[in-house]
């Protein structure tokens, strides 16, 4: 369960309406928000607003807490946050965004402590929303009028979750700003943008994201800067300068966007419309990574049974097991040593690949994850390549002598071929292993009354020196470079014999040939692969970079 507060205290700059009282297609702003909210089965919604605006949306149907301030905002947040026994999403009453947006931060964060909407924008120096610095998906630093971001390169869009773990440190955060709110200096306006190491190249880069990410989308969306309390902003703003880990979370085609006056809601509710939001749900739910069969050969198809499943209530766990089945029987057609055995175990062999990458896409499309279901997953892959193994060797020795089946006894090829890949599995798992990501350095705790944010700084960009030279890192060099040509991406990814192309391989060498020559292929293959794949690890572990100590 997650209890939402939704800060409606913004009013339209040419009137005193509340800009979440604007009207869409389906109502009001925050009639709209509201029910987004509740059909994730977020029963607990709590509405802040002024008490000049609290009677119209008491009128919308809204349960409303007047509040006469922004000290008073926060001193009502930090009291449910201290009561509060589950997540706390704080969203402004004016957003306007696709439920999948929310049903991200509510339904699919794993982020311990918090996560905020947020999308890449080119920072100017007098930007309508407040800005942040992200770094590897992490919040470095985040602003507002009040407080300074060096080298910003993204935007708050207006939705903050904060982990149930966290909430004594949202209430700390709250109180302390509402004590700063009540001072006469306490909090003092401020240019938005500092601009420290940010290059040319970095802004140019920044300014080719949001042209990507903002084709389709009006224009009138940003056009109008906030100009009431912002006390979303100020938390997030205290979350990170209590060194609070909060991940951004954002997405390149979900519209998630604050409208502050009927023009601005408008265009919202026409971005909103122009995106089939079960089409990008659809497609989030396909690993982008994955290999040249499974993407061309599977993935084009296999979503759609994936969202069939999930309209049916199954379960990953159960599509696990339908392919572990279904590959049970391509082992047993294949041990019959005929011709017509062969190329029915071929065909299995396909369709329970088919759905070992269904039961990926139905968890990630209906947000069904578990520790189980991660270890069924990586088991079963073992178990359906190594019962074919023993299927193929069954029906090579079964098969009469002289047809084009017979291979004869290939059990000593069979062995061979499944302590090669076993092999190899442990050699990725160990590599995986020494290069899974360090949890990140904590950042410095920053006074939330000071200003910039300078005791965020990071230092200067300095070029990489290569601990390897010559032909090792020639071939680093062009490996990274030929990432950006397409062909050469696709035959990085096929040489290593990922899972789909080992299906692929076993499949038809199976029904065109016999089992002797699947296992010589699969030998071959996987032996220059494990080749190709150490020594390219063992050419990127000389050429690693190194940065020069900085002593203090």
């Amino acid at each position: 369960m997650t209890l939402a507060l939704v800060v409606a205290t913004e009013t339209v700059a040419t009137g005193s309406s509340p800009t979440a009282g604007l009207a869409l297609r389906s109502g009001s702003v925050i009639g709209h928000l509201l029910g987004q909210l509740e059909s994730l089965e977020v029963a607990d919604r709590r509405v802040i607003t002024r008490p000049d605006n609290s009677a119209e949306l008491r009128e919308l149907g809204c349960e409303v807490i007047e509040s006469k301030g922004l000290a008073e905002d926060l001193r009502e947040i930090a009291r449910v946050a201290r009561e509060a026994t589950e997540p706390i999403l704080i969203v402004h009453g004016d957003v306007v965004a696709h439920r999948e947006v929310f049903a991200r931060l509510v339904l699919n964060s794993k982020a311990p402590a918090s996560a905020a909407a947020t999308r890449v924008k080119p920072i100017s120096d007098s930007p309508n929303r407040p800005v942040m610095r992200i770094r590897r998906s992490r919040i470095a630093s985040a602003g507002t009028r009040y407080h300074q971001v060096t080298d910003p390169n993204a935007m708050f869009r207006g939705v903050l979750r904060v982990g149930e773990e966290e909430t004594a440190t949202l209430a700390d955060v709250a109180e302390r700003f509402a004590e700063l709110a009540d001072l006469p200096d306490g909090l003092t306006e401020i240019s938005p943008v500092r601009i420290l190491w940010q290059s040319p190249d970095e802004i140019a880069e920044l300014l080719g994201e949001a042209e990507a990410q903002d084709t389709g989308l009006p224009a009138a969306l940003t056009s109008t800067p906030v100009i009431g309390d912002d006390a979303p902003a100020l938390l997030l703003t205290g979350m990170v300068r209590s060194g609070v880990k909060v991940t951004a979370r954002g997405s390149r085609e979900l519209v998630c966007e604050r409208v502050l006056d009927q023009e601005q809601a408008d265009a919202a509710q026409q971005a909103v419309d122009a995106v089939d939001e079960d089409r990008v749900r659809l497609n989030t739910a396909v690993k982008n990574n994955d290999g040249f069969f499974t993407t061309y050969a599977v993935s084009t198809y296999s979503r759609f049974i994936a969202r069939w499943t999930a309209r049916r209530g199954w379960t990953p766990n159960g599509v696990t097991a339908i392919s572990m089945g279904i590959s049970v029987v391509a082992a047993a057609f294949f041990a019959t040593g005929e011709r017509w055995g062969m190329l029915l175990g071929g065909i299995s062999l396909y369709f329970a690949f088919v759905f070992d990458c269904v039961d990926g896409q139905l968890a990630r499309y209906s947000r069904q994850f578990s520790t189980l279901g991660a270890w069924l997953d990586a088991t079963f892959d073992r178990a359906k390549e190594y019962t074919v193994f023993a299927g193929l060797a069954v029906g090579s020795t079964a098969a009469v002598a002289g047809s084009s089946v017979h291979g004869g006894d290939v059990w000593y090829l069979a062995v061979a071929a499944l302590t090669l890949q076993t092999c190899r599995h442990m050699v990725d798992f160990s590599f995986g292993a020494s290069k899974r990501r360090k949890a990140p350095e904590p950042l410095p705790v920053v006074p939330l009354g000071m200003p910039d944010d300078s005791m965020l700084d990071e230092p200067e960009p300095a070029k990489s020196r290569p601990k390897g030279g010559g032909v090792s890192h020639l071939a680093v060099w062009l490996s990274a470079r030929s990432e950006k040509i397409r062909v050469f991406h696709w035959f990085k990814k096929i040489i290593v014999l990922p899972i789909g192309e080992r299906f692929a391989l076993i499949a038809l060498t199976a029904m065109f040939f016999n089992a002797k020559v699947t296992f010589i292929a699969l030998l071959t293959w996987g032996t220059l692969a494990a080749c190709y794949t150490i020594g390219g690890r063992f050419l990127r572990s000389l050429t690693q970079p190194r940065t020069a100590r900085i002593n203090a």
